[in-house]
């Protein structure tokens, strides 16, 4: 099973966005990035670490890296810890 390495970004907090908020690319699309298990949102400063060293917001780049251009399939909660299906956790 392929697994993306993970690391809170050291102000972690559960926080959620107002309903209607907008989307990483500005627009009001209505669809969310969240985890399937415990619903937490991921931030725009929120981290993911691949195995050839890059840090990066996996949800930018749709869980590929943009160094090595691996394609991950699974991604790890900074919430509550446990992994999902990356094509999960979009809504």
């Amino acid at each position: 099973m392929e697994a993306i390495i993970c690391k809170q970004s050291p102000e972690h907090e559960l926080e959620k966005p107002p309903l209607g908020a907008r989307s990483r690319d500005g627009s009001r699309k209505g669809r969310r990035i969240r985890c399937p298990r415990c619903r937490w949102e991921p931030r725009p400063r929120d981290r993911w670490y691949c195995d050839c060293g890059m840090a990066w917001n996996t949800f930018d780049t749709h869980g590929l890296c943009p160094r090595c251009q691996r394609q991950w399939t699974q991604t790890a909660c900074l919430a509550c810890h446990r992994w999902s299906a990356h094509e999960d956790w979009y809504e």
